[in-house]
């Protein structure tokens, strides 16, 4: 492993296609070795194929009976991957139960699938999550209550749509049709009186077109080429199937704002007419309030009525017309229903309270729900947070199949589960009787929220319909339809293989031709492959090398795809600057690499967004300043600390030796005087691991293995520089809980020492106010210190080591920044206020910062909305990388951008001037939050050591043998070397 590691350290575009394919072979030949290298034992499974994971062994028709025969293998809970997306199948009675009812925060969550969020963009109640989907769920549901559902009026609106559903199928005389469209009708109008407050003619063409178009949106969603689209969004974004699915999702909101445009106009607050009325009640009154940043808007109204809509309409329709389908394939059964319906009700309406006395009417339509199975996957879930069930480990975020199907027909809760058999409802006295394992609504925080509509509209339409009518089969049908049976139930492995064959090629052909297609004109970029994307033409030990130059081919703003990831970088210091001051907002959320989301969790500063990352930037900010940040007291502890690193460099007496961890040690102990409120000594073991390790743990993160990991996870995961990352993150947060333990038992809230302290005595405020939710919590300060601590060390300190380097390789600039140093200072301290007078050497410090390009491709952002920036469309969600190499270096802001020249910083005067495209600190929202700091830092450890030492080449190098090339390295260090330190004072 180690040696296929290091293998891995030196990709270039050449070699990358080699790399893969021998991992590809390894992870085929032995994946299965590496489960017991896990941290925690997780699901069963079958052996996945790399980017195929798990396709070839699906039925793409009835994924669920492919779930159902593994489960048998793998019990009932076993780990599935479709493509590279890795899943977790929940199967039979007891296991679905306890996931959903029993842990039901633990599997609450929704896991959007691709082309459902693309349109619903988190909007709505099916689709959504968080905060938004509590509120309207909670709304939804007790405004549908005060509409009738569950209620009397509701019955009385589903016994007058009976009439009209009767009256069309009497027009029909006898003979053979299609139930679908008159039965879509009448379940429609129901959800219609309780959404819109009216109902609609089986003939008005608004209404067909709506209930038409939802059905077919359904139907489409659920094809084979759009369950590819899912599993690759990014290679079959162009399929016909995609495209007719958002134009009918467009055309229905279109639909909807015309509708709610119309009940707008005519608004009673005092008498609402459906639930459009109640949400712009609501909406109205909240703006009246001055409150315009709630759920309550129009996007979450129109698609709210979609969700209710498609599922009011889909789901009640499709199990009445399988009723009608059992009545007609098993006409016993239908003569029995018919039977107690004659005896019991005789010729009167049927209503729901007489249910308790039809239990084999009550059965039947239990069995329909049952056998019809209409859910078998239930819609997916998503675990809200790392647990262990059933003695695995599934991690938080993890996408989550409650197999539904082997709920209803598990083995051990159903006598004849493969049988239509009501005998599954009834007692052997012949009364109904309620089965646990009865769950066709799903159960939990997730379950239906029109269950008890659900249940009064098939109950009032089936026996209704069986009072007016018998019915039969068409002549003929029943042999076709076994044909066509057998024929849909053989496993198309081989089909789905050429499917994907098919598709790759096509892509390969003609995906070019697609892009004018989209919502706007999108950014260009090089074509990339399927599966790898732009990969080859990626030097990933400097990839910012390779977007510079192709920004020159492309614009300074193009699309680029690591891997599956679609990619938008901005080149340029006029685009950058637009993008991140001028629409700050717009790009201000950060993309999160998944190896910083598995040590993070969303918690900290850094890699975190919303308004957890706004309390935390927003409290970072006000305590950093409050205990120095950019002021004296800061400024003294730099100068304490200065005095420490220059005995420590005097011991060399000016032989060649590493500056690395002396430097970072100082530095680092800026950040823990803040933090923690005191400095280490350097020789301190606790201080030096944590040190050490902060800083490997930034330089692995760059490294071209956790890359590839990043991009393709469910195949790299193994990699040796992954689990270091886990490894020394873990050891860093058990460090600082010894270090919080240490600093509560002495907390005082009047006298905070430090970030820690202030931080313990808000969570502590917090408690004791009763306030157990807020975002200071035990998980947010460990991040968050960790984050400060890596960000406050690492670049910094590669920042000083690059400055020294640039001194010792260019002697005659080290002079001069003495000469001034001597001339203005003499043997003084240099203080910050003293930067005005030394502007050579502010010059100097600002170039290293220039040239050193530390941080070259930012950290990446993410798009908080759709944009269209400079001419381009970008989505929502688009990964974006502000490219600061590319103003640090951009040739039209900067006379010599590649060469080490002091003057970009100086007049004609040498006086010091500011350039607007200095931006190592990066713009906008997500500006470092260290930048005074940082600044304060580098000049007085700077100027103090060039003070005290001249900086020179080890002894037989000579300053052109000095080499510049940075390390590979999430932060670009100079590569390994000593120096002499020669004392001068």
């Amino acid at each position: 492993m180690e040696i296929l590691n290091l293998f891995l350290q030196s990709f270039s575009s050449v070699s990358l296609l080699g790399t893969l394919v021998v991992l590809l072979l390894i992870y085929i030949i032995s994946s299965s070795s590496f489960i017991s290298q896990e941290d925690f034992k997780e699901p069963p499974g079958p052996m996945s194929l790399p980017l195929l994971g798990n396709l070839l062994q699906l039925d793409p028709k009835r994924p669920y009976n492919t779930f159902l025969e593994l489960s048998k293998k793998y019990g009932s809970v076993f780990r599935f991957y479709l493509g590279p997306k890795k899943v977790v199948v929940l199967t039979g009675y007891k296991t679905v139960k306890e996931a959903l009812v029993d842990h039901a925060e633990e599997f609450g969550d929704r896991d959007p699938i691709f082309i459902m969020h693309e349109f619903n963009q988190g909007h709505g109640i099916t689709w959504s999550n968080g905060d938004l989907w509590k509120e309207m769920r909670r709304f939804t549901l007790m405004n549908l209550r005060d509409f009738g559902m569950g209620k009397k009026a509701c019955e009385d609106k589903i016994i007058e749509e009976c009439q009209h559903l009767i009256g069309v199928i009497k027009k029909f005389k006898g003979e053979a049709f299609d139930t679908s469209q008159p039965i879509d009708h009448a379940v429609s109008n129901i959800i219609c009186s309780m959404v819109y407050g009216s109902r609609y003619e089986y003939d008005d063409p608004e209404f067909s077109s709506l209930v038409y178009r939802t059905k077919r949106r359904l139907q489409i969603s659920n094809s084979l080429s759009v369950q590819l689209y899912n599993i690759f969004p990014w290679c079959f974004k162009w399929i016909a199937d995609r495209k007719e699915v958002h134009r009918l999702g467009a055309a229905i909101r279109e639909q909807n704002i015309e509708m709610c445009s119309r009940l707008k106009e005519t608004l009673n607050p005092q008498m609402c007419r459906g639930f459009v009325d109640a949400f712009l009640v609501r909406k109205q009154s909240l703006e009246e309030s001055g409150i315009t940043n709630s759920h309550f808007e129009n996007e979450n109204l129109l698609k709210t009525v979609m969700n209710l809509f498609a599922a009011g309409t889909d789901t009640s329709g499709v199990t009445l017309k399988w009723g009608l389908l059992f009545m007609a394939k098993y006409p016993k059964i239908q003569d029995q229903v018919q039977e107690e319906l004659t005896r019991v009700i005789g010729s009167r309406q049927v209503q729901t309270e007489d249910k308790k006395n039809l239990p084999f009417t009550n059965a039947v339509i239990h069995e329909i729900q049952r056998w019809s199975n209409i859910a078998p996957l239930g819609l997916p879930h998503k675990t809200t947070q790392d647990i262990t069930f059933h003695g695995y480990f599934i991690k938080k975020g993890t996408t989550v199949l409650p197999l539904l199907s082997s709920v209803l027909y598990d083995e051990s809760e159903w006598e004849t589960p493969h049988v239509f058999n009501p005998g599954h409802f009834l007692n052997k006295d012949g009364q109904f009787v309620k089965r646990n394992a009865f769950m066709p609504f799903s159960a939990g925080r997730r379950a239906c929220p029109g269950e008890s509509l659900a249940k009064m509209e098939v109950f009032v339409f089936l026996t209704t319909l069986l009072q007016h009518f018998r019915f039969t089969l068409e002549a003929g049908v029943a042999k076709i339809m076994g044909i066509l049976d057998l024929f849909l139930q053989s496993p198309s492995f081989i089909s789905l293989l050429g499917a994907l064959v098919v598709l790759v090629l096509v892509y390969l052909v003609s995906s070019s031709s697609f892009s004018s297609q989209a919502c706007g004109k999108e950014p260009p970029g090089p074509r990339p492959l399927p599966l790898l994307g732009n990969l080859l033409q990626l030097d990933l030990k400097r990839p910012f090398n390779t977007l510079l130059k192709l920004s020159k081919k492309y614009g300074s703003v193009f699309t680029v795809y690591f891997g599956g990831k679609k990619v938008v970088v901005l080149a340029g210091y006029k685009t950058v600057k637009e993008a991140l001051v001028n629409y700050a907002d717009e790009f201000g959320e950060r993309d999160i690499l998944l190896i910083a989301e598995e040590c993070n969790q969303g918690h900290g500063i850094l890699w975190t967004n919303g308004d957890s990352w706004k309390e935390m930037r927003r409290f970072a900010l006000a305590n950093l300043r409050d205990f120095g940040m950019g002021k004296r007291a800061c400024e003294d502890k730099i100068i304490e600390e200065c005095d420490c690193l220059t005995e420590v460099f005097k011991k060399f007496k000016g032989e060649a030796f590493d500056t690395t961890h002396s430097i970072n040690c100082a530095v680092s102990n800026i950040i823990c005087s803040i933090v923690y409120g005191s400095r280490f000594e350097y020789s301190d073991p606790q201080f030096m691991a944590m040190v050490d390790k902060s800083n490997k743990r930034i330089q692995l993160t760059g490294s071209p293995s956790v890359q590839m990991y990043n991009m393709f996870p469910w195949m790299f995961k193994w990699i040796s520089n992954r689990r270091d990352i886990l490894k020394i993150t873990a050891f860093i947060h058990k460090q600082n809980y010894a270090l919080f333990s240490q600093l509560k038992e002495t907390l005082n809230p009047q006298m905070c020492r430090g970030f820690v302290d202030a931080f313990l005595a808000r969570q502590q405020s917090l408690e004791e106010s009763g306030i157990t939710n807020s975002h200071f919590h035990n998980e947010n300060l460990t991040v968050s210190v960790l984050n400060l601590f890596a960000a406050g060390t690492d670049t910094t300190a590669t920042t000083l080591r690059w400055a020294l380097l640039f001194m010792a390789k260019y002697p005659k600039i080290q002079d001069q920044v003495r000469e001034e140093l001597s001339r203005v200072m003499g043997s003084r301290q240099v203080q910050v206020e003293d930067r005005k007078n030394l502007p050579f050497t502010d010059a100097v410090i600002h170039e290293t910062q220039r040239l050193a390009n530390i941080v070259p491709m930012a950290v990446p952002h993410r798009t908080s909305q759709d944009i269209h920036f400079q001419g381009y469309f970008i989505k929502k969600g688009t990964t974006v990388y502000p490219l600061l190499t590319s103003v640090l270096y951009d040739e039209s802001e900067w006379e010599r951008p590649h060469t080490f020249y002091p003057a970009h910083f100086l007049d004609k005067d040498g006086k010091f001037v500011k350039r607007d495209a200095f931006m190592p600190f990066s713009a906008g929202r997500r500006i470092c939050l260290g930048e005074s700091l940082a600044r304060m830092e580098l000049f007085i450890f700077f100027t103090t050591l060039l003070q005290h030492f001249r900086f020179k080449p080890p002894p037989g190098v000579s300053e052109d043998e000095l080499d510049l090339t940075p390390r590979v390295g999430f932060v670009l260090n100079p590569s390994p070397h000593k120096l002499c330190a020669v004392p001068c004072m």
